[in-house]
């Protein structure tokens, strides 16, 4: 039975979920954790996962050696590395061989809202990198479509993106206003200040909500907007503010498929994009710009039809698309290309 060590230094919010959910869909394979905690983005997730055998280290002091004895001990088939700034460390180390080497980045940083120095020298890096990798395998559609832009001599593969089964809740509040909800860390990528501008510019026609926490600055732009910010909750608490509310608006600036839209879609709420890549590159229906954001929200509280069906169909597409069947096949397809066992 192959075995799969899947490395990260982000193991909290959407990647903890993303890591759980392809182990729960590959369970024919033995699979291993190796991961740095962000303590300030923990859910309640981080110790449900099926994993074979957990490495848990709550700061960088012995990351390395610690990492080195744990791919010794286990001798992993395939070495598979969530996020960013994993995939630069473990990329680079001299123990970890690239045959065995699955690199998911979970958003490409070279993506982010940056100066343009910094994009290009993260662009480099990814780049460089790419030959100390076996497969790219992106969390989404866009996400492999960039892998094979960066180098096209590298395989790059999709793996879509799914929340699973989710407990079926009802509504615990009745809302006298519409309420607009986005899920996330309170930071640039999230598009904090994007939902924040929006808030301002619709009003009192609405009520917004920020489910998750951040730094104080940024969570004081939103607070200072009129949006309410819960700061970081249970998994079953964002559930039910989830369910409680009358539409999802994913406002990231840069992401890969995010679970938030996935959990939002599978309650069959409206769900409206930011016009990023990965739902471009799924034809969903995005907006631009502030002002369109603002227009659009205003129109589904006052009932307009053709809005509402265009932003229910969006919940639609993505719940047709991002299935457990679809991903179980993905990861099959994946992982067996490392059927042979490779020596370190």
């Amino acid at each position: 039975m192959l075995k799969i060590l899947h490395i990260t230094e982000a193991f909290g919010g959407g990647v903890t979920s993303a890591i759980n959910t392809y182990v729960e869909h590959s369970q024919q394979y033995e699979h291993y954790l190796f991961a740095s905690v962000r303590l300030q983005d923990t859910t309640g997730e981080e110790s449900i996962g099926i994993f074979e055998g957990t490495k848990i280290v709550t700061h960088w002091s012995g990351f390395f050696w610690l990492l080195y004895k744990y791919i010794k001990e286990i001798q992993p088939d395939v070495i598979h590395v969530h996020s960013s700034y994993a995939g630069v460390f473990v990329r680079l180390l001299p123990f970890s061989t690239r045959k065995k080497i699955v690199y998911t980045p979970h958003a490409f940083a070279f993506l982010r809202n940056d100066n343009a120095l910094k994009l290009k020298m993260y662009y480099f890096i990814e780049w460089l990198l790419s030959f100390r990798t076996r497969v790219i395998a992106g969390c989404g559609r866009d996400e492999r479509n960039i892998a094979n832009q960066l180098n096209p001599v590298i395989e790059s593969f999709e793996l879509i993106n799914v929340c699973g089964p989710l407990p079926s809740l009802d509504r615990k509040e009745k809302n006298t206003l519409p309420v607009i909800v986005m899920i996330g860390r309170v930071c640039d990528q999230k598009g904090y200040q994007f939902f924040a501008d929006v808030a301002s510019k619709v009003g009192t026609k609405a009520k917004f909500l920020w489910i998750g926490g951040g730094d104080a600055n940024s969570v004081s732009a939103l607070t200072s907007a009129g949006v309410s910010v819960t700061g970081w909750i249970s998994r079953s608490e964002v559930l039910q503010h989830l369910v409680n509310s009358d539409m999802y608006f994913h406002s990231a600036a840069w992401d890969g498929f995010p679970i938030s839209v996935l959990e939002a879609a599978y309650y069959k709420l409206p769900v409206m994009l930011r016009g990023i890549g990965p739902f471009r590159a799924e034809n969903l229906t995005v907006i631009e710009s502030v002002s369109e954001a603002a227009q659009m929200i205003k129109q589904c509280t006052s009932d307009d039809e053709n809005v509402i069906n265009m932003l229910t169909n969006n919940s639609k597409m993505v719940r047709e698309y991002h299935t457990s069947e679809n991903l179980s096949e993905a990861l099959s397809q994946l992982y067996n290309k490392f059927g042979s066992k490779v020596n370190l």
